[in-house]
């Protein structure tokens, strides 16, 4: 973001779309925030009298900040008063101001910015800008967690879930990468968006659901067990909603240019989350799918010495077998050797 905008911004004589340019940079990071702030306040402080304030404007002051619950928390919680405290100015009500000025803006850019209004997947899911949490499940490993506004998830092996400290007034921001049950607490006015890192999101209301997008599948998926979601994507520059009902599977597919979408009602979706009471299901899926899924479980390597292997098809449940004993069966009902050295797996067909 260049100076010369952002202080045309700070003095009014910014046009609509730099505004826009503006804010959506600042919320970026605090780091942004916090730089127009002190920019903002280096132009208050030139444009302010030299004289010192009177006692009724420094109770003025004093007022307006006891009057409002969102500046009394910010100074007292973040460091905007320690920030103007490092400059000395000549009175206190320069100081107060400052602060009162850099308040302002960061309150305004969360008024102003509205996420939901401009035609981005990015601008939907926007970065929260209360401190954010970031929880990992190492292959092998996985955990159960409680939102900050009580809802529950469940995260597979292997994944990343990014949430704030707090949510928005005005929407519940999560990322994912990996695999995850949501049970959503209800609440129309502050819809959850869980974005992904394959070009889409899920909007949702108050609901249970599975969502599985790892970055390295070629493709995505969510079930829908009870209330509402809807999945959202941009295409040709514009906000895509696609309406997602109760037992319901969505397919999102990113392995060729764009993303496509096709919605299926699968005989038992209760598969789909079986791996949330320890079950994995295979259900004439690909070798290639299912050794991913053994190796985020249990946190080997596989080596496939033919790749024909890949293209096998296995049928099977397994309830927390080692991976010996699923290999063992694997290797006893199809075509596929195996070796076990160290933490690898080497694949060979039989014959």
């Amino acid at each position: 973001m260049k100076k010369s905008t952002i202080i045309k911004y700070i003095k009014g004589d910014v046009s609509e779309r730099e505004r826009i340019s503006v804010l959506k940079w600042a919320s970026r990071n605090k780091a942004n925030e916090l730089y127009i702030a002190r920019l903002k306040n280096i132009y208050i402080s030139q444009s302010l009298p030299q004289e010192e304030a009177s006692e009724e404007e420094l109770n003025k002051i004093f007022e307006l900040i006891n009057k409002s619950d969102s500046l009394k928390k910010e100074v007292r919680e973040n460091n905007y008063l320690v920030l103007s405290k490092i400059a000395v100015w000549r009175a206190a009500s320069v100081i107060l101001l400052l602060i009162v000025s850099a308040l302002y803006f960061l309150n305004q850019t969360r008024k102003e910015y509205n996420p939901l209004a401009e035609n981005s997947i990015k601008a939907i899911a926007y970065k929260n800008f209360a401190t954010s949490k970031v929880l990992y499940t190492p292959k092998g490993v996985k955990a159960h967690l409680i939102l900050p506004d009580s809802s529950q998830v469940w995260l597979n092996s292997d994944t990343r879930i990014e949430y704030p400290d707090t949510f928005d007034l005005s929407v519940r921001n999560v990322t994912i990468s990996g695999e995850a049950y949501f049970s959503v607490i209800k609440n129309p006015q502050r819809p959850m968006v869980v974005k992904t890192k394959k070009g889409f999101s899920i909007e949702v209301l108050g609901t249970e659901f599975n969502l599985k997008a790892y970055e390295d599948d070629k493709k995505a998926q969510a079930t829908l067990y009870s209330g509402e979601i809807n999945l959202l994507r941009e295409k040709d520059n514009k906000i895509i909603s696609t309406k997602i009902e109760p037992n319901q599977t969505i397919i999102i597919n990113s392995e060729f240019s764009g993303i496509n979408v096709s919605k299926i009602i699968k005989e038992t979706p209760a598969d789909e989350s079986a791996w949330k009471e320890g079950k994995i299901i295979f259900d004439y899926t690909p070798v290639s799918e299912l050794i991913k899924t053994l190796e985020r479980w249990h946190g080997v390597e596989f080596i496939v010495k033919d790749q024909e292997i890949l293209n096998y098809r296995i049928t099977a449940t397994f309830n927390s077998e080692s991976i010996v004993q699923i290999m063992d069966l694997i290797q006893l009902t199809s075509l596929i050797k195996y070796e076990v050295q160290n933490r690898k797996v080497i694949l060979r067909k039989k014959y």
